[in-house]
């Protein structure tokens, strides 16, 4: 079985070999090795150098990549604000639906007819193991990730009115989620949540956000490890059937 780890702020080393992947969207570079008998590959979603910020992260091509070299079901790590003051900084969160405030192109199939169900929009045989994996380790959430456009933060308006709708705010689920399930790929989302959003404390450091997934870090990767381990080759999800149902 071939896993896909998609890497976000703080999480964008690994060791392994090198495989460069062709894509209709540009070369991808991916970083490939073997465990529990499995093929892993890792994508640094912002760049090894993190020069794609938020708005110009390559979604495509890095979910057409995984896709083309066989990857079967993708981790998404990445970071968020609380917009919750019981969803605390150095917690993890596992989101279970999300709302798109984006505006990003966010399909491959712009010249057929496909209407993607995302009822469900995470798989959710690896949602359930990447929460049951992370309680073993620290404070888990779940919840609705509300999706922004950056690179900027958001001020404390668009927060207390985000704060309606989800718990908490990030920059990179939408469109990379979307895409996996076009693709037929199993895909779930584990956050870091690094601080609170704007207007919940004094201001916001660059420095204490990097303090928090720093801290963290060994614990998620425990989690992606485990969960790396124990996903089954077997899955009673639809997710590699979406694209088809959805075609009119």
């Amino acid at each position: 079985m071939k896993i896909g780890v998609i890497g976000g702020t703080g999480f964008y080393s690994i060791e392994g070999g090198k495989i460069e992947i062709e894509t209709d969207y540009g070369k991808v570079e991916t970083i490939h090795f073997k465990k529990y008998g499995r093929d892993i590959f890792f994508i640094s979603r912002h760049g090894k150098n993190h020069e794609f910020p938020a708005h110009r992260v390559r979604y495509h091509a890095n979910i057409m990549a995984m896709k083309n070299i066989g990857v079967e079901a993708i981790i998404g790590v990445s970071t968020v604000g609380s917009m919750k003051k019981s969803i605390k900084p150095g917690s993890i969160f596992v989101p279970d639906d999300f709302i798109d405030f984006t505006g990003r192109q966010s399909t491959f199939f712009n010249d057929v007819t496909v209407h993607i169900d995302m009822t469900i929009p995470f798989c959710p045989v690896i949602r359930k193991l990447l929460v049951e994996k992370a309680r073993k380790y620290v404070e888990v959430n779940e919840g609705i990730y509300v999706a922004t456009n950056g690179p900027r933060l958001e001020t404390k308006a668009e927060i207390r009115m985000f704060s309606k709708f989800g718990d908490v705010v990030g920059m990179t689920l939408v469109p990379e989620a979307i895409l996996a399930r076009e693709q037929g790929i199993c895909y779930a989302s584990l956050c870091v949540v690094s601080n609170y959003a704007a207007g919940m404390q004094e201001r916001l450091s660059i420095d204490e956000i990097k303090r928090v997934y720093q801290k963290l870090k060994p614990y998620v990767d425990k989690i992606v490890d485990e969960a790396i381990r124990d996903i089954p080759d077997n899955r009673d999800c639809n997710c590699k059937n979406a694209a088809e149902e959805g075609r009119l």
